[in-house]
């Protein structure tokens, strides 16, 4: 069993709070949608960090980076020996512009 704390920055959680309010301005029903994938990611990725996800390259800055894709977000993270730490979800502008 994965013994991990899954855990967010402060950036990370912003973002969050931020796309949640951003897609409730244009529907409620969209933003339930959103905010549930993007937990069901994190619960994914709390279990399984290396499943469903890529390695992030941030040049010199060493670390265990991953980035998984939940419709047209990123979720990155960092995953260390006894936690998970996400750094932040950002729109994914590739996926915008091919919808």
């Amino acid at each position: 069993m994965n013994q991990q704390e899954l855990v967010f920055t402060t950036t990370a959680k912003n973002s969050l709070q931020d796309l949640i309010h951003q897609v409730q301005e244009v529907s409620l029903i969209a933003a339930e949608r959103v905010r549930s994938r993007i937990f069901h990611r994190l619960h994914l990725i709390h279990h399984q960090p290396s499943q469903a996800s890529r390695k992030a390259d941030f040049g010199a800055l060493e670390g265990h980076f991953r980035v998984a894709t939940v419709l047209n977000y990123k979720i990155y993270y960092l995953v260390e020996d006894a936690r998970i730490v996400v750094l932040d979800l950002i729109l994914d502008k590739e996926v915008q512009s091919n919808s």
